[in-house]
């Protein structure tokens, strides 16, 4: 055979670059998608769900005011329609409320949330909890967001997630809120200033009851997580487990972490077992819960690993091997149970779908889809860690080093494995991105913005504006739209003024009727 010598790959990727080249990536990426939220409309039930606080406003001004109207709205809705109180308080108190022009802070609210919830756990649980390396932490959260914003896919799961207040409020916001709240648990334990827990004690407190009331999808995952934190407390208590890393003052304070799980849990039986939700029931069709539970399992494989699952996700897992590799350098738990957590992590996922099907037999609604599909990379992320620390632990047990010793440097391998992957991302998603412009969430806006469908679609909402504000117009025709931007474009009004988007419209802008006209 031939002997030959290749040229050897010495690089060392220093991990604090590492971590600037990937927040830089994610930074990037979200540009396109802010400024696309300055051409948003509001469309559906952003009409419906804040009527009372746009006619407060219109008619007396003043913020508090129109708060409080939304209140009442929301106590309303609560009272005759839904339970989930949290999310209704939320899309009441929509921002075109003061203003069309105000909608645009829909992708900044989103965004910003899932951004600031997701880095916060990871925050919480890798550096506070574990001590692990920041920049390597900092690498994982900003692969995973890249997923979970840019990699999401399928009709209708974008504009909703993130542009259509109504839907992205309700449930892209408050699963960023969800990562915030859990974060806040752990940090209320592991954090070394003695004031600073007490603070994040209440605040866990206050926000786990509210969180009880966000969409089902978040709120049963927050209930299930509150009901197993308690069975922990109760095992530490007894003996059987055993709290570690963290100090004398942690340990006492573990002992009330009992209550915002209880009020997370009291929360949530306010929205299960409110009023409203008989009446939204009748108009429904449900599926048996047992039914529902077999469904959402078999839809965790079918929707989200088979067809919401692309390459470029699991070249970004297989990305996480090698950096996970190396934070474990750093990690003292030993991670025992790699089947369990793997079994756990999908019935958690699964039970993200269930309340939908179990309340309308199905997960169509982008949105639905969307915070499932967020929720599934996330978990299987912390597989991907889980699986990585394990086998790490076993296969390198004797090279395991303390926590306080900072990573600086990938080995050659490693460094290696990570710059060919990105190779492979660059060039994969150049050769995905010219023929299929909207591959990506950020490609999707920045096509739409370039190609002027952005501006177009937004003249054609200020002409229909100029109408709906015409005191003189009492039957209002709007004219079709000519482009329908995949990002923007959520759902418009019907020539039947019967039908309830054209009724919510017209009694949003006080006409007798609103009817969608052809285009010329």
């Amino acid at each position: 055979m031939f002997s030959y010598r290749t040229p050897g790959f010495n690089i060392k990727l220093n991990t604090r670059k590492l971590s600037i080249f990937f927040t830089a990536v994610y930074v990037l990426s979200l540009i396109p998608m802010l400024v696309l939220g300055f051409y948003d409309f509001p469309s559906a039930d952003d009409f419906s769900m804040a009527l009372e606080a746009r006619q407060y406003f219109a008619a007396n001004g003043g913020f508090f005011g129109t708060l409080i109207a939304s209140l009442q709205k929301s106590w309303l809705v609560y009272s005759h329609y839904e339970g989930y109180f949290f999310s209704i308080i939320l899309t009441c108190i929509c921002p075109s409320v003061f203003g069309e022009q105000f909608y645009f802070i829909t992708p900044f609210m989103t965004l910003g949330m899932l951004t600031f919830g997701v880095c916060y756990f990871f925050d919480a649980l890798f550096v506070r909890v574990w001590h692990l390396d920041k920049d390597l932490s900092n690498v994982v959260r900003m692969l995973t967001l890249i997923m979970m914003v840019q990699c999401l896919n399928g009709a209708g799961t974008r504009v909703e997630a993130f542009y259509w207040y109504s839907g992205a409020v309700n449930y892209t916001f408050t699963f960023g809120m969800a990562f915030f709240w859990v974060g806040l648990l752990l940090r209320t334990v592991y954090d070394t200033d003695e004031r600073s827990r007490k603070r994040k004690f209440f605040w866990s407190c206050f926000w786990g009851f509210f969180m009880g009331g966000a969409n089902y999808l978040s709120a049963l995952e927050l209930g299930i997580i509150s009901f197993l934190l308690i069975i922990i407390l109760i095992m530490v208590k007894m003996g059987r487990f055993r709290l570690e890393g963290t100090d004398d003052f942690g340990k006492r304070i573990a002992g009330f972490m009992l209550i915002p799980a209880v009020f997370n849990l009291i929360g949530f039986s306010f929205s299960c077992f409110g009023p409203g939700n008989s009446n939204r029931f009748a108009e429904t069709t449900q599926m048996s819960p047992v039914k529902a539970v077999f469904i959402s399992l078999y839809n965790t494989f079918d929707m989200l690993v088979n067809d919401m699952t692309r390459w470029e996700m699991i070249l970004i897992f297989v990305m996480l091997i090698p950096i996970f590799w190396k934070m474990a350098e750093g990690m003292k738990t030993r991670l025992e149970h790699p089947v369990l957590f793997t079994l756990f992590a999908y019935l958690l996922v699964s039970s993200n779908m269930t309340p939908p099907i179990f309340a309308t037999a199905n997960i169509d609604a982008g949105r639905l889809r969307a915070l499932a599909f967020m929720e599934y990379v996330f978990m299987m992320t912390m597989v991907v860690f889980y699986l990585t620390v394990v086998a790490r632990q076993h296969f390198a047990a004797g090279n395991v080093e303390g926590g306080n010793k900072k990573t600086v440097l990938l080995s050659s391998a490693q460094s290696m494995i990570i710059v060919c992957l990105v190779a492979a991302l660059v060039i994969g998603s150049g050769l995905c991105v010219i023929p299929e412009h909207g591959y990506y969430s950020c490609t999707s806006a920045l096509f739409d913005i370039v190609s002027g469908d952005a501006s177009t679609y937004k003249q054609e909402n200020e002409e229909r504006l100029n109408v709906l504000r015409d005191s003189s117009v009492t039957n209002a025709g709007l004219t079709e739209h000519s482009v329908h931007p995949e990002m923007l474009f959520y759902m418009d009004i019907t020539p039947d003024s019967s039908e309830w988007i054209n009724q919510a419209t017209a009694t949003y802008y006080g006409k007798d009727e609103v009817v969608l006209l052809p285009k010329e």
